[in-house]
């Protein structure tokens, strides 16, 4: 039996949304994903628990569209468009989820946490029309420039030092960091940039 209870073992897991959509919490289906939901949620989300420099926090919403700028920019220049729009994808669960610091998800990851990521991740790829499961090219190219803008925001944003952000974000990255503007937008300009890259990128 899987860890996390179904859809069908939990009927009232359920939670209503902004555009008055139900969704299962635990086992979403994607006919039940709403992107307007999605990105309000993500527009919300701070990074790095909101412990950033300046008034205003760094979004998840503009961390997905710098991770998508890097993917095209630095990591893979020929990625096809699909690609290009898991990577902008590629952190929308949080929108559910939260933004968990990676140590505490690593500590509950097995506890169950892993498989609603996937369970979330699999209905919002399926609701915007990509694969149910993603190649691992995609996968191993999304994860570097995710590792890139990690360690970017970590020094530019976050107060750490290059060496400790390289070792300890980027798990030894050795590479160049993100070179472009990383000035927090406000939540209705983080929006705004992410639904813009979202319909260039044939979103849906």
């Amino acid at each position: 039996m899987s860890r996390v209870p179904t859809q069908s073992e939990t009927p009232r897991t359920f939670q209503r949304m902004r555009s008055g959509r139900r969704l299962h919490l635990l086992d979403p289906s994607p006919v039940d994903v709403e992107i307007s939901d999605a990105i309000y949620g993500i527009s919300r989300q701070m990074r790095w628990n909101g412990q950033t420099a300046g008034e205003t926090g760094f979004t998840v919403a503009q961390h997905s569209v710098m991770v998508e700028e890097i993917l095209f920019e630095m990591v893979w220049p020929k990625a096809p468009v699909e690609a290009r729009l898991a990577a902008l994808v590629h952190d929308l669960a949080e929108w559910v989820l939260s933004d968990l610091s990676t140590p505490v998800k690593a500590v509950i990851k097995a506890a169950g946490y892993g498989e609603l990521e996937q369970r979330v991740d699999r209905a919002i790829r399926l609701r915007i029309g990509l694969p149910a499961a993603l190649p691992e090219l995609w996968v191993d190219h999304i994860k570097r420039a995710d590792r890139v803008a990690g360690v970017t925001e970590a020094v530019r944003l976050a107060g750490w030092t290059e060496a400790d952000a390289r070792r300890d974000v980027g798990k030894g990255y050795r590479g160049k960091l993100w070179p472009g503007p990383l000035e927090p937008l406000p939540e209705a300009a983080a929006r705004a940039q992410w639904l813009k890259r979202f319909s260039a990128l044939g979103g849906r």
